[in-house]
Formats: C-alpha cells, sequence, structure tokens
C-alpha cells in the first residue's frame, strides 16, 4: 500500500480501462484457505489498526509511516474501486462479475519472488474461465524466471487472450517459456496527460516553494549527495527528500503528494523508474544516479532500458554530475507516438 508507483499505476490504468466500461480492482488475499484463516487476517487488521491509532500520537519514525499509509489508503479509497476481492477459500467476491473481462497490469505483477505460487497462479488469471482476459503492460520485475515459475506461466499465459509487457526483456520471457509474442507498451502512468494528472493533487506544495526532488529507492553515493547539494545551492533551492527520515515533511506523502512534487519540482535526481516517467510527463530536467556499488549500463534493471530507448534517454544515467539537457519537444514526439500505439493495441485487445 506504501509503494507509489503501484498506486498511482493502478489508478492509472484504471482511468485508461474506464473508457470501455465499469472498472473494478481485484484485491486478491492468497493466504486465506479457511474459515480460520479469514478469522486470523480479520483479527490482524483489528491489531494493525489500533497500533496506528496508537503511533499516530509521536512523532517517531512508525508515526510517519502510519501517516504516509493513511494517505495511501484514503487515496485508494477515493480514486480507484477496489470493492471486489479474491481468495481460495471464497472465491471472487464483490461487484466484479464472474464472467466479467479481466485486464492483468502492471508494475511488477509477476515478479514470482515476491509472492507465493498461488498468487502468481491468481494474477495470470487462474481462477477465470473467460477467454477474454489480458494483460496489459505487465512486468516480470526480473530478468530470469525459475524451473518452479516456469511451469506456471507456461500453463497460464497461453490461455490469456493477448499479452502486452512493459519491458524488453519482459517480452523475450515470454517467447522464451511459451513461444508466443508479447508487445511492448507504455507504462500506464505515461498514458494520462500531466493535467490528467494535475486533478488529483491537493496542494501539499505551496506555489512558491523552490526545491530540488529526490526520490531514491537505493541510497546515493557520497558524491552524488554532493551533486546534489551543490545544484541545489548553486540555484537557490532547497532539497526535499521522499522516502527519507531526514526530510519529515516530505516523508508524509501520499500518491497524489508524489504526483504534485514532481509537478513543481525545479529539478529530480533519483534512481526510480516511476520517478523518471512522471519526470517526463512534467518536462522536468532529471539525473538517474546508478546505485552505489554499480556502474554504467550494469545497474539499469529492463525496465529503465526500456524507457530509456523508448524515449532515446541513455544520457540521463549517470554515475555522478548532471545529465545533459533533455529536449522535450522530441520526447513529446514520442510520447504521442508510443501512447497511440499502445492505445491501439489496448482497443484491439479490448474487442470482443
Amino acid at each position: 500500500m506504501n509503494n507509489y508507483g503501484n498506486r498511482l499505476q493502478n489508478y492509472a490504468l484504471s482511468e485508461v480501462l474506464s473508457s470501455y466500461g465499469d472498472v473494478y480492482t481485484i484485491r486478491s488475499y492468497p493466504n486465506i484457505l479457511s474459515s480460520f484463516d479469514y478469522i486470523k487476517y480479520l483479527f490482524s487488521y483489528v491489531k494493525n489498526m489500533i497500533k496506528r491509532i496508537v503511533f499516530s500520537r509521536d512523532s517517531s519514525a512508525k508515526a510517519l509511516l502510519y501517516k504516509r499509509t493513511c494517505r495511501n489508503v484514503l487515496f485508494t479509497k477515493k480514486n480507484i474501486i477496489s470493492d471486489s476481492f479474491y481468495t481460495s477459500y471464497t472465491g471472487l467476491k464483490g461487484k466484479a462479475e464472474k464472467d466479467a473481462q479481466i485486464v492483468i497490469g502492471s508494475d511488477q505483477v509477476w515478479n514470482y519472488q515476491w509472492i507465493s505460487h498461488s498468487d502468481l497462479c491468481f494474477r495470470l488469471c487462474s481462477f477465470s474461465c473467460s477467454s477474454k482476459n489480458i494483460a496489459y503492460a505487465a512486468s516480470f520485475g526480473v530478468s530470469e524466471i525459475n524451473d518452479e515459475a516456469r511451469l506456471i506461466f507456461r500453463k497460464y499465459l497461453p490461455r490469456l487472450k493477448a499479452i502486452s509487457v512493459r519491458e524488453d526483456r519482459g517480452a523475450e520471457l515470454v517467447r522464451e517459456m511459451t513461444g508466443l509474442a508479447a508487445t511492448v507498451v507504455l507504462d500506464p502512468t505515461l498514458m494520462l496527460t500531466a493535467d490528467k494528472w494535475l486533478e488529483i493533487t491537493e496542494g501539499f506544495v505551496p506555489d512558491n516553494d523552490r526545491y530540488v526532488l529526490t526520490y531514491f529507492l537505493g541510497r546515493p553515493s557520497d558524491e552524488q549527495e554532493r551533486d546534489i547539494q551543490a545544484y541545489a545551492k548553486a540555484y537557490g533551492c532547497r532539497v526535499r527528500r521522499m522516502l527519507d527520515l531526514r526530510d519529515k515533511e516530505t516523508y508524509v506523502a501520499g500518491p497524489q503528494d508524489f504526483v504534485e512534487l514532481f509537478s513543481k519540482a525545479q529539478y529530480v535526481f533519483t534512481d526510480s523508474y516511476h520517478a523518471c516517467c512522471f519526470s517526463i510527463l512534467f518536462h522536468k530536467q532529471f539525473t538517474v544516479f546508478n546505485r552505489a556499488g554499480m556502474t554504467g549500463k550494469s545497474s539499469m534493471n529492463s525496465r529503465m532500458e526500456t524507457l530509456f530507448r523508448l524515449f532515446d534517454l541513455d544520457s540521463v544515467m549517470m554515475d555522478s554530475g548532471l545529465a545533459p539537457e533533455i529536449d522535450y519537444a522530441k520526447v513529446d514526439r514520442l510520447l504521442d507516438q508510443h501512447r497511440r500505439e499502445s492505445q491501439a493495441w489496448l482497443d484491439k485487445a479490448m474487442e470482443e
């Protein structure tokens, strides 16, 4: 729930699909296998709620995480219809009809290293008998698949009507495992315009705030940190740091605030895929730092490689220093082209 990319791509895909009809996000609970498991889940839910209430009364790291979690939960409740759920015990429950067309996507939805085999089967629509199910911008999140997971993919991927993936390596994996062709399409976040994204912002950032924005999943090296500080000093900006407890003000940001922070930043330093996506959407100059201990393309996973290929942005990846200035007239032309191609694929895949 605290993963910005997960929440924002879920919202974006729901918005993209809304032109075809009602959209419901199905939540899965793979560990609920019996009525006893369901009771344990409810007990755990209540216990966690009590903890959150306790944490909300102080300023500790746990309290700040609680506040961020609340903003994530509120964002989901406000912007994503997710009142349908699936467990092995209950099957599919909620407003999503059992014969509905299911669209699988997107952010590392098939990363078998993070989920159980039963959950992976669910994320491949094992519970559905429909012949209309598709995958839009599905991501494996890994470059190689072990033998056990391969058996699952080989069983269920061929049942899908159409498959699109987010990364070039994902298309290769589908072909290697099944012989099927998968199309590389845009991440859902890039399918919405900047103006559409601004509709969800809530005034988290003052209009007169001048700042350099950092968003790192790893930790910047000392040299990279000096580059950030030097840029901020040269341009009269402060540094706002997402996911960094040194900046408590920014640490509590929810998904809608993530969008706003990128929209108003003077410059962005990051190692994150979705940070790159939103920098592109809002025409921000940005530098992608290699993670500590890794240099050059060895630090680029397939999703970064694919994104940079699509927008001709290989030059933004640096070990240190500043990336060359980005030509956004060129990037916009490529974005418009890839949106049209991705939308055309989806239109065809959604046909009855």
